[in-house]
């Protein structure tokens, strides 16, 4: 691979990072009038992590200064690169992203979509930071991601029904679903093969 390919793909992440950080902020805020109590300040949070997370991403491991002799800016900048390295901004943006999201009324198909939506977040935030190539990084990742997806969708729409009365057939649909939640699990554990 070229360098040239390689600034194009790390240019191509961090593009769909921002993209995804910002759609999720606006995604979980929306409407931002409908939220109750807290609301602007889980919006601020999240704001501000997400761009910390997206300019960590940037300096990457880029090297900034070379010692207690440098001057102050350099030194700061230094200091501002650390600090965007070592704090989990993007685990920050999606508690503040899931706070907006819980701070509105129940919206089943709303937060669907968010889940989704953050999962492209963390993937695209991932091979940002590794710079690694999406089928070898997920690759053998795709029925957990898949069994995942469709878990989401699930109680989604479980949400999104009506509850059932009481009786067998709603007692049978019960035990159905626990049973696909276990085997969805399954499928997420790890198989060693000799």
């Amino acid at each position: 691979m070229s360098a040239l390919s390689l600034v194009s793909d790390r240019a191509r992440a961090l593009v769909a990072v921002a993209l995804l950080t910002a759609a999720t902020i606006a995604w979980a805020a929306a409407p931002l009038s409908g939220g109750s109590a807290g609301t602007l300040v889980a919006l601020v949070v999240a704001v501000g992590s997400g761009a910390a997370s997206l300019a960590g991403l940037v300096v990457g491991d880029a090297q900034i200064g070379s010692g207690a002799f440098d001057p102050l800016p350099v030194r700061v900048a230094a200091d501002v690169a650390h600090a965007l390295r070592v704090v989990p901004w993007s685990q920050t943006m999606i508690v503040a992203v899931l706070v907006l999201e819980a701070l509105h009324p129940a919206r089943p198909w709303h937060t669907g979509v968010l889940a989704v939506a953050l999962l492209a977040f963390v993937l695209a935030a991932h091979l940002a930071e590794t710079g690694s190539a999406p089928r070898a990084a997920f690759g053998p990742q795709a029925p957990v991601l898949a069994a995942g997806a469709g878990l989401t969708a699930l109680a989604v729409a479980a949400v999104a029904l009506p509850p059932l009365p009481a009786g067998p057939a709603a007692t049978a649909l019960r035990v159905l679903a626990v049973a696909a939640a276990v085997l969805a699990g399954a499928l997420a554990l790890p198989v060693r093969r000799p």
